[in-house]
């Protein structure tokens, strides 16, 4: 699953009988504190990305716009969705 497939939601992968729950898309400061140990300029840039991703621009369009590849593209969503996922995990005790 990924965001094209979403409308604007974002899939985050919570296991069990069913593996994903779709959510919305973090606001900005939300998704500052995802990347709080990062550069505030990567953080923007992260942040167009994954919108663009969310609006559903393929892997391509979003590569070809920041120089980039799709594979790493690909990888840097996979890690927002990671980053995303343990977020929103409750804690254990």
């Amino acid at each position: 699953m990924n965001f094209s497939q979403c409308g604007g939601k974002v899939p985050v992968f919570v296991g069990g009988d069913s593996p994903y729950k779709l959510v919305d898309f973090p606001s900005k400061p939300q998704f500052k504190r995802l990347y709080k140990s990062f550069k505030p300029e990567l953080i923007e840039k992260y942040w167009v990305m994954m919108n663009m991703r969310a609006e559903g621009k393929t892997l391509a369009e979003v590569g070809t716009r920041y120089n980039v590849s799709r594979e790493r593209v690909r990888q840097i969503e996979a890690k927002f969705l990671k980053r995303l996922a343990v977020s929103l995990m409750p804690e254990t005790l």
